[in-house]
């Protein structure tokens, strides 16, 4: 337990962490450290460890950010008092479902602290920490009459009942699968544990699901409908347009997008560096979805407009710190704009859809519009490819040639008739 004094590289995001007590201990204070606001930035933390001393796999970690070293003080020990009362409480569940969730979570976040890494605790799977907390919501909304029950004594019956009850909430044969999935991984990890005895399948073994698994066609623009975007949102000035012009013409995410650095735009060569994504929780740019750098072209009819931006955008980034942006809301100013000029509403993220798209339909080849937009695997990527059509395109031709004549000579032989008709 600590409050703690951060600090971290602007470029490397490397941090430092000083613990207030040692420095005391050592008789030395904040101004001793060594800090450069050019290259660094300090911020303090409130943080707490502490494990059951009646069950180690019983363990509480929290982190607050705080503005000042005396707010983490304060914190700090709210946090201690927190984490008994935690403890005490998980100490109290015994095994019963809830129990086995929350040290699922404890487990998952074991390490986040240290290294910036969830990992799932029955597959050892890195997941982001957004998943960790949506899995552990989705189960304590729809296995809540399940949470006091001793984990062993769930059977077949229940697992049935959460799913039949899913599906009437989601209507959608991918949501409820995603919740048996997590149900089926927490299980199966109280099993492994030794936590949940006597027991070898879970609740939903063997439950299936009775919706159809739907191919619905996926949200996306036409070529038209992203000429209007960009013209109408050009025309009225619009604050966003630079963010959907780049988000259109490189497939960029929206996180890459906010953490776009100045320094990676690479205007001579006509380039721009993809090589970081912004962690809203944490509030600082990590690596990106795929884990590696990758290269973007800059379009020849985008170069004035990025020009402008790295000389007038103030800061390190390329492009504003919208309130809207840093509150999650980029979908809603998008959707309101196409609303309002006659387009399909649709989400941030479909603008990346339109890239890959009307790439492919433009002739490019798989291979570099993967490689652009950051595409790991094609099974992600196939669903472009078939909105594209580009290898349905074009496939009948010959086959009707041999079959009908052209619109041309089919007009010449009607008019051809129509004449002798006239004659006669």
């Amino acid at each position: 337990m600590a409050a703690r004094i951060v600090i971290q590289d602007r470029r490397t995001k490397k941090k430092v962490v000083y613990d207030y007590e040692q420095l005391k201990d050592k008789g030395q204070d904040e101004k001793d450290i060594p800090f450069d606001p050019k290259l660094q930035k300090k911020f303090y933390e409130a943080y707490v460890n502490r494990r059951s001393k009646k069950d180690i796999r019983i363990r509480v970690q929290r982190k607050v950010k705080c503005k000042t070293l005396a707010d983490a003080r304060k914190v700090e020990k709210k946090l201690i008092q927190h984490a008994t009362e935690l403890i005490a409480r998980e100490e109290s569940k015994g095994n019963t479902w809830g129990a086995i969730i929350d040290l699922w979570e404890f487990e998952a976040k074991r390490d986040y602290d240290e290294v910036g890494v969830c990992r799932n605790p029955q597959t050892g799977k890195v997941i982001k920490l957004k998943t960790v907390h949506n899995s552990v919501a989705m189960l304590k909304e729809y296995t809540k009459d399940w949470l006091q029950t001793p984990a062993s004594e769930l059977t077949r019956v229940h697992g049935k009942a959460v799913i039949r009850s899913a599906e009437e909430v989601y209507e959608a044969y991918g949501s409820v699968k995603r919740l048996r999935g997590v149900i089926q991984s927490v299980y199966n990890f109280g099993i492994e544990e030794g936590i949940i005895t006597g027991i070898k399948k879970t609740p939903v073994c063997g439950v299936g699901i009775d919706l159809k698994e739907e191919d619905t066609l996926p949200e996306i623009l036409t070529a038209k409908q992203v000429r209007t975007l960009l013209h109408e949102a050009k025309k009225c000035n619009h604050s966003w347009f630079p963010v959907w012009a780049i988000a259109l013409a490189s497939g960029m995410r929206s996180s890459e997008l906010y953490a776009l650095r100045k320094d990676n735009v690479l205007l001579k060569e006509g380039l721009i560096r993809i090589c970081e994504s912004w962690d809203w929780e944490e509030d600082e740019a990590k690596s990106t979805k795929a884990g590696y750098w990758r290269n973007a072209p800059i379009a020849q009819t985008l170069r004035p407009m990025i020009k402008r931006l790295l000389e007038s955008t103030p800061g390190e980034f390329l492009l504003p710190r919208f309130t809207e942006w840093e509150r999650g809301e980029q979908a809603k100013v998008l959707r309101s704009f196409c609303g309002q000029i006659g387009i399909p509403s649709i989400r941030f993220h479909t603008l990346r859809a339109c890239f890959a798209t009307h790439l492919l339909a433009s002739g490019v080849d798989q291979a570099t519009v993967m490689r652009i937009g950051g595409w790991k695997t094609f099974k992600t990527f196939e669903v472009y490819v078939r909105l594209a059509g580009v290898n349905e395109v074009g496939a009948t031709d010959n086959m009707m040639g041999g079959f009908l004549d052209t619109d041309e000579s089919v007009f010449e032989h009607a008019s051809k008739i129509l004449a002798d008709d006239v004659a006669a």
